[in-house]
């Protein structure tokens, strides 16, 4: 049994079932507020109780400044996190990946010594989340659009700058594939392209693909994480000057914990909890990722002799 791979699936899927059906099950929504309450019992002692309440029986996760529940916002969040890092991942990988596929089938080999060209070099030399940062800096600030295009926006971006790595990683992949016999018998005899491609290159390379995605969901995760540190949150970020600070427009994990950083050593649940969340759902892709990997290795180990 591979347990590795069970234990990422089970994860994941948790998160995913969490995010759709969540909601359903949760004690408060997204508009039940937690307000300051004054009590006096019969003995005469007061209690007065302010927001941010600390995790108790009545918000399991706490609430935040405004005493808004946290579990709310998080699983209201969810669905940007969860689903916009899986719609990002499958538009880099199925358009990248057919691109990479064409350029290794009609490419040439790289003669041995030989340069890349110098404009990828600088390109390559560039964080990706730095390119993101510049291009949404400027329109993620308190826009006037819904927190919905906001998000299809920055998904764009993020798809956008992906593709060429992924498309390099593909086209390299499939170089190695097009130089097997099965592929140079299937020329031999007359196969067209589009047939050697679809029956004989790519059912030799769907383990790839598979790999390929569930890393870049790892990878556009992080880069969620990173643009957060610098206040652009997916679906937007409302500015506040009296005093500064940031705020998620849609309650995305990595929003909520770009936002939360100032509460690092007072309300500690409010910075944690959605880190912990956050963390946990990486790890269940990671996992996965390495029990794809150890799943195929056994698998192909069967027939080394191919």
């Amino acid at each position: 049994m591979n347990k590795t791979l069970l234990a990422g699936l089970i994860i994941t899927l948790m998160m995913i079932a969490a995010s759709l059906f969540g909601h359903y099950f949760a004690p408060h929504d997204l508009n039940d507020q937690f307000e300051t309450d004054y009590v006096v019992d019969a003995d005469g002692h007061s209690t007065l109780s302010v927001p941010p309440a600390p995790p108790n029986d009545n918000f399991l996760f706490g609430t935040d400044k405004d005493g808004y529940d946290m579990m709310a916002k998080l699983l209201a969040g969810s669905q940007y996190t969860i689903f916009g890092s899986l719609a990002v991942a499958i538009a880099r990988v199925f358009i990248g990946g057919l691109i990479g596929l064409f350029l290794g089938y009609v490419g040439k080999e790289r003669k041995p010594g030989s340069k890349p060209f110098p404009l990828w070099n600088v390109l390559n030399g560039i964080p990706i989340f730095i390119i993101v940062w510049m291009i949404m800096i400027g329109i993620s600030m308190n826009p006037a659009t819904s927190p919905f295009y906001m998000a299809l926006i920055i998904a764009i971006v993020l798809t956008i700058v992906g593709i060429p790595s992924v498309a390099s990683t593909m086209k390299e992949k499939t170089m190695i594939v097009r130089e097997r016999q099965f592929v140079l018998s299937a020329k031999s005899i007359g196969a067209g392209h589009t047939t050697i491609i679809r029956s004989h290159i790519f059912p030799h390379m769907k383990e790839s693909f598979v790999i390929l995605f569930v890393q870049e969901v790892v990878l556009i995760l992080g880069l969620f994480g990173q643009l957060a540190i610098f206040n652009i949150f997916v679906g937007g970020t409302t500015q506040y000057f009296d005093p500064i600070q940031y705020v998620s427009r849609t309650n995305e994990w990595s929003g909520l914990i770009g936002q939360a950083r100032n509460n690092l050593f007072i309300y500690q649940w409010i910075l944690f909890i959605p880190l912990a969340l956050y963390i946990i759902y990486i790890l269940g892709f990671h996992l996965i990722s390495v029990g794809l990997e150890k799943l195929y290795r056994k698998k192909f180990a069967k027939f080394s002799h191919i």
